[in-house]
């Protein structure tokens, strides 16, 4: 076992039943947001009230609780941020946005890493979002067909000439956006995986949130579908097979994005965001190790980066975008070991029980990866929903190691270095793309 994970002295293994039914509805009310629609829940603190209670039912009642390095990263984040904010004379306001990476960060990554410790939990969760998701689109469907440019739910409207949006969290396209494409593994996970109404239902499923994206008109999301799928391509066939499927399904895709607003970097939105980036590493550059504060990107250059990674690097330095970063693709080389582990043993070598398991591990991991391809065009590094995927796939690891043994875990010393490569690498990437752009 890592000396990065740390067990809870227990005597037994308890996972009651209580802290699942908890989550259920954290993610209901995370989701849905029945406290905005009906007027008696208006102004309720029951996100946070949800959250709360959770985490002491877990403390007091689940068992065996595992701390995996995740966890410390982001509450290393915590200090970070408090340090930039005072630094750069916002003390008050660095506390604040801490207190928002516990809440929407640390909070839900801990809870659902711990709680949905079984693969029909998981399978509940993934429902749960699908359904989510339909309504969401059915709101968004409302609101282009109703002529008033208004859905059902509250006050969500249409904006920018139909682009659909929902409320809450969700109540911007690019959002929803997100979202609908963080479902689409869940989506095909039913439709591989289950039996007669369950395949047709994720067949529907998948159509309706591709029609969902299409109605929310995000270029990054767009982008972030077709680099999934091409990474699911090269990973499943290889990269001839993956260069042949792609030319093959090139037209179709060409044509549904030709339908979106353009993506061209010549285009005003675009170069206004090439230009955001360009500030935010001249920002970097300015306060390199612990930056110009969280949520003060906005207060220098008048609007966010566009850019998660450029984001963070600008307002909590290389501290904080190493910490951040470091959660991601470590939560990422767990699900791609699943992946390989099961590439690179012959089918008859997997027992029933680990296949099922590994299926579900890249299932999250593909979602993970659509996550962190829309980080290059949006920021959103306090996006909740791509937190509870991650505790997700964390359960997953944690069981496929138990059952597997040391020859899954991955080797952490290695893997670090490799992430941190990588990091260098996408802010030399970014910085050469805006060298030869703006």
């Amino acid at each position: 076992m890592s000396n990065f994970q740390q067990r809870i002295p227990i005597e037994e293994n308890k996972h009651p039943a209580f802290a699942f039914f908890l989550t259920l509805l954290f993610t209901f009310f995370v989701l849905v947001r029945p406290q905005e629609l009906f007027q008696p829940l208006n102004g309720l603190p029951i996100i946070a009230i949800l959250s709360v209670l959770s985490v002491i039912v877990i403390l007091l009642a689940h068992r065996p609780i595992k701390l995996m390095p995740q966890h410390y990263l982001m509450l290393a984040i915590f200090p970070v941020t408090i340090i930039s904010g005072g630094l750069n004379g916002w003390l008050g306001e660095g506390v604040t946005e801490a207190n928002k990476f516990i809440n929407g960060g640390l909070i839900p990554l801990f809870i659902f890493s711990v709680v949905y410790n079984s693969a029909s939990r998981q399978k509940t969760f993934m429902w749960l979002s699908l359904i989510a998701a339909l309504i969401f689109i059915h709101n968004g469907y409302t609101q282009q067909t109703s002529g008033s440019t208004y859905g059902w739910a509250s006050n969500s409207r249409y904006v920018e000439d139909g682009r659909i949006t929902y409320i809450g969290i969700l109540s911007d396209p690019n959002d929803l956006g997100v979202f609908f494409m963080m479902n689409i593994p869940f989506s095909l996970y039913f439709m591989t995986k289950s039996n007669g109404m369950g395949k047709v239902l994720g067949l529907t499923t998948f159509c309706l949130l591709l029609y969902g994206i299409y109605m929310t008109n995000s270029r990054g999301t767009m982008l972030a579908v077709v680099g999934m799928a091409a990474l699911y391509m090269l990973i499943r066939f290889g990269g001839t097979k993956a260069i042949i499927a792609g030319l093959t399904l090139s037209p179709p895709v060409l044509f549904i994005a030709s339908t979106f607003r353009t993506v061209s970097s010549q285009e005003a939105s675009a170069m206004g965001r090439l230009w955001a980036w360009w500030d935010g590493l001249e920002m970097l550059k300015v306060n390199p190790v612990f930056g110009i504060g969280s949520n003060n990107f906005m207060e220098q250059h008048g609007r966010v980066a566009h850019n998660t990674y450029i984001q963070i690097a600008a307002e909590l330095g290389l501290s904080g975008y190493i910490l951040w970063t470091t959660v991601l693709l470590l939560t990422l080389a767990m699900g791609f070991s699943a992946i390989m582990y099961t590439k690179n043993r012959l089918p008859e070598d997997i027992t029933e029980k680990i296949q099922a398991e590994l299926t579900l591990c890249s299932t999250f991991f593909y979602s993970l990866c659509g996550f962190a391809m829309t980080a290059f065009f949006l920021s959103r590094h306090r996006f909740i929903i791509y937190f509870m995927v991650a505790g997700l796939l964390l359960a997953s690891y944690q069981r496929l190691a138990k059952l597997i043994g040391d020859e899954f875990t991955i080797d952490y010393k290695k893997t670090i270095k490799k992430i941190l490569v990588i990091e260098a690498s996408i802010l030399i990437f970014i910085y050469i793309i805006l060298k030869l752009t703006v």
